[in-house]
């Protein structure tokens, strides 16, 4: 609904935009908006106003200014964007089918407050400080917009262009180019303004909306689907380009829309092509007329409305107001919204705003530990509830950082000029965290002294362990610390050091507990290490209670079990900060002996808030490093995992060299890559892929493929199963969430404040007033999802959507639940034996064979597992692997989720991407670091970004990134890059200990989330 784009010729737009002939805005509402006009304090000041010439508009996007002076006349410069504003389907219809003229003058006034709301906000200007060129908010733009009326497939299309030149002026009165750089990021945020303002306006007409998917986009009630599908040619075009090539994403159908765009059509007759519409949309039994009448009737705008129906209206909208604030007073108490009197006496759209914004940090919380209040006001829009609109966002955001319920942060490098805020919240909880941390300090039981644990640990070693691993090993086992940190890059081999530390251990009398994210980490920990484990979920909910529990016979059994204990959570850089404070507190009141923390905090983070891993050993805590990479066994392996481990991901890319494929449909291409593999060669090779739909399309190739060689067997079986939909808690108390379908399961416990039980409930039919039904299969239950507690966190709720899935004699499959009595895990990999009437029998992880009777549950939380995500990759070593990354999947194109996929493998890596130099731009800007409260506010630093705040009690002092020598360190023992993989002035070297040339001299701080020096306090030993 909302696009932006590069204006590429200026002469081209002039000519396409201002044509002096212009006859594509033949129904513009009379007097509501001119067919085309300047807008913008920029071109206020320039004295554009008015209609746009040709000349004029091509001046000034070349940047010659109407006084005749040129700004930034160079080579091949930027000329300006074209942001392009579509109003709904339904909202074209209306106008150009039902004749109502009001909705475009509603669509121009919408496009109108967004691109003011752009200008103050994201226009930008750069100048020179100190060498690096610094951008400055200017709050003014050049722009024109011009109204069109169709698609180019010719259908009924309501959209406005606004083109922006190149130009702005800076608070010193000097005009220069644009930068752009927020325009482009805030797309998305661009959009939902729009939309919250559109939808406002229409509103006020008298229509009433609905709304579609979850980011705020929305259609008029009444006007059918199917009149809707049929003035939509240009969406099916796209669609069916998209199937043909196997792009599923909606980035990936936005490259569609772009590349399969045909020049726009003109119309001589518009009378004659309006005339088709009526009569296309009357073939379908659609004029609008009745639908119009109704909001005309509806807003008190019809004509001839007397006393009584205005004070109709007047009574209606009292009562509105009314049911408003006494909804919101009966519903479970919000500590983010007003209360009581204050409460009741607001306005409808204010009383929505504050729900919606109270709603929007719950939502951004659930992930993040900071947050930007652009995304905010876009999270709480996305929203679509009724009146809210950025102004009535943006002021209760305002109240909220007023009162302290947010608290904003400090200004640092990478924040790109928006305010980031974080809540109180997640600023205790990471200050809770490093209290426990330093209360923890002298408290363990060293197992062995650190003069004697080096011998005794290589005598118990499968191998000799190198200084690296006798390091971390020797903390482990002597620290008087509670909790060590153990820091180590992908391949360090920190397996084979926890085991020779579980040997020594045990042989002492102590106990040791592994804890790892997920059931396929469990197992590889307990395999690797030797190491009885199990996931960080299930240890909680044994052990939470006893946090406050005391003195009962259930705390005194648990303490007898875990004290003196020593707990290894493996991989925490994917430990959120909610679950490290209650691993804390476990082990606080449970006297746990040590909390070790081991992995990597250049990997993955956590899915949801906060990264605590990272904020222990930026706080000085107690750290060992392990640096030295054994998995890769190629030298061009280790070179790009070297790389990968420090933020220069494009730079790995290009010492991969040919190894990197390109592929308009890379999913396809990788699936058939495997399939080309000898048998032998596909048990050694895994295949990675982060996005969600790249899986599904490499799990269904694979499969065909099998199939067609034999090698899955038999017809097989269709089964319903469930997967999960990628929602925070509190997006499920929205009904625009729900979609008829899905089926809402409630875990164990039930969910006491809507009360339902335990089970599983289809979602059968929305119903009016934000109301949900749902069915258990012998009742009908009315479901308000607004009844559900925004604070509550303990009830088990998820909403996952049926998909068919054709399971064969043979397949790879893998559980997307839990069913612990038959040692069926989550993640966990199975294969299926055979599919016959008894039902489907597999062999499990552990090599079980079970049988599943045809009504058994699992067998509706199971899917292919031919390709795992990035997630489930971490921890895995594989000798090859085809890692699949997309960079239409902007989110997921982030130096992490790079460094995961491209460090599995010992000895081949091939990737295979759509586009090559676009994925190394995108992956070298984006880090995918997550977000921390006491960073943001500057009293910390983590990712090496200098606060300007002054320190508060957790400051570590000065952390640099890794500098000059410490890259040479890290990138000991490396073989020269190899040759033609970086060009010379790209890629200076640096000598290492061993004189080798390692990788490129120019590392730099800002490349991802560096590791700091070791603290003060870490274990040094010359080993």
């Amino acid at each position: 609904m909302h696009s932006i784009a590069s204006v590429r010729s200026a002469s081209g737009a002039a000519n396409y935009f201002a044509k002096d002939d212009f006859k594509d805005n033949y129904y513009t509402a009379d007097g509501a908006s001119e067919v085309n006009s300047w807008s913008g304090a920029g071109a206020e000041a320039l004295g554009l106003e008015g209609e746009v010439s040709r000349e004029s508009f091509e001046a000034v996007l070349s940047g010659i200014l109407p006084s005749g002076e040129g700004v930034a006349q160079v080579e091949n410069r930027r000329h300006g964007l074209d942001l392009t504003f579509s109003a709904p389907k339904s909202v074209s219809v209306m106008a150009y089918v039902a004749g109502d003229k009001r909705v475009l003058a509603a669509n121009m006034a919408a496009v109108q407050k967004t691109m003011a709301w752009v200008e103050k906000n994201l226009a930008e200007g750069r100048k020179d400080v100190e060498g690096r060129k610094v951008p400055v908010q200017t709050g003014n733009l050049v722009y024109a917009l011009f109204q069109h009326d169709t698609s180019r497939a010719l259908d009924p299309q309501a959209h406005v262009h606004a083109v922006v030149a190149n130009l702005t002026q800076m608070p010193d009165g000097k005009w220069q180019a644009l930068h752009a750089d927020k325009i482009w990021s805030h797309n998305a945020t661009i959009g939902a303004i729009y939309h919250a303002y559109l939808r406002a306006g229409l509103e006020k007409l008298g229509y009433q909306v609905e709304l579609k998917g979850k980011h705020g986009t929305f259609e008029i009630s009444g006007v059918p689907k199917a009149v809707i599908d049929a003035f939509s040619q240009r969406r099916e075009a796209i669609l069916e380009k998209a199937a043909a090539l196997g792009i599923v994403s909606a980035k990936g159908r936005d490259g569609v829309t772009t590349t399969t765009r045909d020049p726009k059509l003109n119309v001589e007759d518009r009378d004659g092509l309006v005339k088709g519409w009526i009569d296309k949309a009357a073939g379908l039994g659609f004029d609008g007329k009745s639908l119009l009448a109704a909001a005309e009737a509806r807003a008190g705008q019809r004509l001839g409305a007397g006393p009584i129906e205005r004070g109709y209206r007047a009574v209606s909208d009292a009562i509105a107001s009314a049911r408003t604030s006494l909804g919101g007073l009966l519903r479970p108490r919000d500590p983010l919204v007003d209360s009581g009197l204050a409460r009741a006496t607001q306005s409808p759209a204010v009383a929505r705003s504050q729900l919606a914004v109270a709603s929007a940090v719950r939502i951004l919380a659930e992930r993040e530990a900071a947050f930007n209040v652009h995304l905010l006001a876009k999270t709480a829009l996305d929203l679509g509830l009724k009146g809210v609109t950025i102004d009535t966002v943006e002021h209760r955001i305002g109240e909220l950082i007023e009162t302290r319920q947010l608290l904003p942060g400090v200004a640092r490098p990478g924040d790109k000029g928006v305010q980031m805020v974080t809540t109180q919240e997640a600023l205790r909880t990471e200050e809770a965290i490093l209290k426990s941390v330093e209360a923890g300090a002298g408290k363990a039981d060293p197992v062995v002294s650190a003069s004697a644990a080096p011998e005794r640990l290589q005598s118990v070693a499968d191998r000799p362990l190198n200084a690296g691993q006798l390091a971390a090993a020797t903390l482990i086992l002597s620290s008087p610390d509670r909790t060590v940190t153990i820091q180590g890059v992908a391949g360090a081999g920190k397996s084979t050091m926890l085991q020779a530390v579980a040997r020594i251990a045990e042989a002492e009398g102590r106990t040791v507990l592994g804890l790892a994210f997920q059931n396929k980490m469990v197992a590889d920990l307990a395999e690797g290490a030797g190491i009885k484990s199990q996931t960080i979920a299930s240890f909680v909910l044994a052990n939470e209670r006893f946090v406050t529990e005391r003195d009962t016979p259930r705390y005194e059994e648990a303490r007898a079990r875990l004290a003196g204990a020593s707990l290894v959570v493996d991989e925490t850089s994917m430990v959120s900060s909610s679950d490290m404070l209650t691993l804390h507190r476990i082990t606080e009141a449970l006297g746990v002996d040590k909390l070790v923390l081991v992995g990597d905090r250049q990997q993955l983070s956590s899915i949801d808030a906060g990264k605590s891993f990272a904020m222990i050993q930026a706080a000085g805590g107690t750290m060992a490093r392990m640096d030295e990479n054994i998995r890769q066994r190629t030298d061009t392996l280790r070179t790009v995992a070297a790389l990968a481990n420090v933020g220069r991901a494009g730079e790995a890319m290009k010492v991969l060299g040919d190894n990197v494929h390109e592929s308009a449909s890379a999913p396809e291409t990788a699936a058939g890559m495997w399939l080309a593999l000898s048998a032998e060669d596909r048990d050694a090779t895994a295949v990675f892929a982060s996005g969600r739909a790249s899986r599904a399309i490499i799990n269904q190739r694979i499969q065909d493929g099998l199939a067609a060689e034999g090698t899955v067997r038999g017809q097989g079986i269709h089964l319903t199963v469930y997967e999960r939909v990628n929602l925070t808690r509190e997006e499920l108390r929205y009904a625009s969430t729900y979609q008829v379908g899905q089926t809402l399961d409630v875990g164990r416990g039930g969910a006491q404040d809507i009360g339902l039980k335990q089970g599983r409930y289809d979602v059968t039919r929305m119903l009016p007033g934000g109301k949900v039904e749902l069915s258990d299969g012998r009742r009908h239950i009315r479901f308000d999802p607004q009844s559900l507690s925004p604070t509550e966190k303990r009830d088990r709720l998820e909403l996952t959507q049926k998909k068919d899935l054709h399971v064969r004699e043979g397949d790879r499959i893998r559980w997307t639940a839990n069913d612990k009595p038959r040692d069926l895990h989550n993640a966990a990999l199975a294969r299926v034996l055979s599919v016959d009437a008894a039902g489907v029998t597999v062999e499990t992880a552990g090599k079980q064979t079970l049988t599943l009777d045809l009504g058994d549950p699992m067998l509706s939380r199971l899917d292919l597992a031919y390709v795992l995500n990035m997630h489930m990759a971490q921890g895995i070593t594989t000798d090859k692997a085809i890692t699949v990354m997309d960079s239409h999947e902007r989110n997921l194109s982030n130096q992490r989720l790079f460094n995961v996929g491209v460090t599995r493998v010992r000895d081949e890596l091939v990737m295979v991407v759509d586009d090559k130099g676009k994925l190394e731009r995108q992956l070298d800007l984006n880090p995918g670091n997550k977000t921390s409260a006491l960073e943001t506010l500057g009293r910390i630093d983590i990712d090496g970004k200098k606060g300007s705040a002054a320190p508060a009690k957790f400051d570590p002092g000065p952390i640099d990134g890794i500098n000059l020598a410490d890259a040479a360190d890290l990138l000991a023992d490396l073989p020269p890059l190899p040759d033609g993989a970086l060009t010379p002035a790209a890629a200076p070297a640096a000598a290492s200990k061993s004189g080798d040339l390692t990788a490129p001299a120019d590392l730099k701080p800002d490349k991802g989330d560096l590791l700091p020096p070791l603290p003060e306090r870490s274990l040094g030993l010359d080993l």
